[in-house]
């Protein structure tokens, strides 16, 4: 069985290297979409959805109504540190395959054991810019 769990925020970020708009610091109305694939428990549930809210409410407070900012983009990030403005650090490029890869590390890392016991098999996390953009990551479990 596969549960689905949709979460939404507003970000601006800019991916420095690239050679067209992307370059220059510009925003979306991200979507993010956490899949969990296990089997389900007597009460026919794999795992309730306010847990799994509850397992990225804190990163999405955190993400929502910031600028991302690489490690790898010094320029922004000192401008975002001398103003004190709102930003949300990533070890890597803001791509959205980089930001499917950021979140199953921190579900990995932070809730493998709670997902185990739950019997779940496989995480993945797809991210959406646009409408029509899509990246998503695959994890086992």
């Amino acid at each position: 069985m596969i549960v689905e769990k949709q979460f939404k925020w507003e970000a601006a970020h800019r991916i420095p290297w690239h050679t067209g708009k992307c370059r220059h610091l510009h925003g979306h109305s991200y979507k993010m979409t956490i899949g969990l694939e296990g089997d389900t428990n007597e009460q026919g549930v794999v795992i309730d959805f306010a847990e799994i809210k509850a397992m990225m409410s804190a990163q999405i407070a955190e993400i929502d109504h910031a600028t991302i900012i690489s490690q790898n983009d010094p320029d922004l990030l000192q401008v975002f540190r001398e103003k004190n403005w709102r930003y949300f650090l990533l070890p890597y490029d803001s791509t959205a395959e980089n930001l499917c890869r950021y979140f199953v590390d921190l579900i990995l890392r932070e809730h493998k054991d709670r997902l185990q016991a739950l019997h779940i098999k496989g995480v993945w996390v797809s991210i959406s810019e646009t409408d029509t953009a899509l990246a998503r990551l695959f994890a086992e479990l």
